[in-house]
């Protein structure tokens, strides 16, 4: 007989994505760059520098193609 169940050990990983980060803050409405980047700091203390940055590269990428004339 075979086994009933299988594990899965991969480590789970609770850091969040640049992606998630950016949606997090997007709802704080940041009026500036600068602003959006303390957000960051404040709300994700714990993620690197490289994570955050990342992150406010997605919102400024999404303001972008948001901004964009139909």
């Amino acid at each position: 007989m075979g086994q009933a169940f299988t594990y899965d050990n991969a480590p789970v990983t609770l850091v969040p994505t640049p992606e998630d980060m950016a949606a997090r803050i997007m709802g704080f409405a940041p009026a500036t760059d600068a602003e959006a980047l303390k957000l960051l700091r404040n709300r994700f203390p714990d993620a690197t520098l490289t994570m955050r940055v990342a992150a406010l590269d997605f919102l400024l990428r999404r303001r972008r193609r948001d901004s964009r004339p139909l």
